[in-house]
Order: structure tokens, then C-alpha cells, then sequence
């Protein structure tokens, strides 16, 4: 039993120690995307960190909603576009309902190659 017990803590050790050798190692390859455009004003978007490799990138923030009315149902759009400005694909992040004066965060992250920008809207359900 003694040795079960031990084999797996040894397990669960080496699970954590690659998990962060992994995040670090990954980490390093990110850099700052800045070139993102915000095509709305309310709600109230805004990105709080947005980084970017050659093939993958992630970006997070929140959303508020500035409208002073309930919305039931709303898409935040990404589309992405490569240096000389050609689409390149979109993402989205669904909030539903959303009250007024609610912040809701997104993590969006996406696998396309040379990202040299991002716009952001919105796509109302209602």
C-alpha cells in the first residue's frame, strides 16, 4: 500500500512540474497583440490582455452593458485579418441575458496564422 501511495504522489509531482514547464516554456512565444480595434461603443468593450504567436493567439477582456436596458441575448465578434489586411476567420463569445451595468469577462483564443489584427463587434439576438 505503502508504495501505491507513493507511486502516485510521484505521479501527481511530476503532473504539476510538466504542467508549468509546459505554461512557461508556451508563455515565452506570446507576444503583445496591439493592433485590435474596438467597432462599438455600448456596451462598453475592453480588452484587458491580448497576446500572439505565428499560428495561435488568445484574447481576454469584458464587456459592459452601458445601454441601461436588459439585453437577453448578445455575440461578441472577432474577426481576424493577416498584415495585408485579408479576412482571416472569426470567433465569438456569447452573453445571455445581460443586465445593466453587468460585467461579463471573455477568454477568446484562436489558431489562425500571421494574425496582424483584430476587430471587435457585436451581434445582437433579440
Amino acid at each position: 500500500m505503502k508504495k501505491i501511495f507513493t507511486a502516485v504522489i510521484l505521479l501527481i509531482v511530476v503532473y504539476v512540474v510538466v504542467h508549468v514547464y509546459v505554461y512557461f516554456l508556451t508563455k515565452t512565444y506570446y507576444i503583445d497583440m496591439n493592433n485590435y480595434e474596438i467597432l462599438v461603443v455600448s456596451p462598453e468593450i475592453k480588452v484587458t490582455e491580448s497576446k500572439i504567436s505565428k499560428k495561435k493567439g488568445y484574447i481576454q477582456g469584458t464587456a459592459k452593458n452601458n445601454t441601461g436596458a436588459i439585453i437577453t441575448s448578445l455575440r461578441i465578434k472577432f474577426d481576424f485579418y493577416d498584415e495585408n489586411e485579408k479576412y482571416i476567420g472569426s470567433e465569438y463569445h456569447r452573453i445571455e441575458p445581460f443586465n445593466v451595468n453587468e460585467i461579463s469577462k471573455f477568454d477568446i483564443k484562436y489558431e489562425y496564422d500571421n494574425v496582424a489584427g483584430i476587430k471587435i463587434s457585436i451581434i445582437n439576438e433579440e
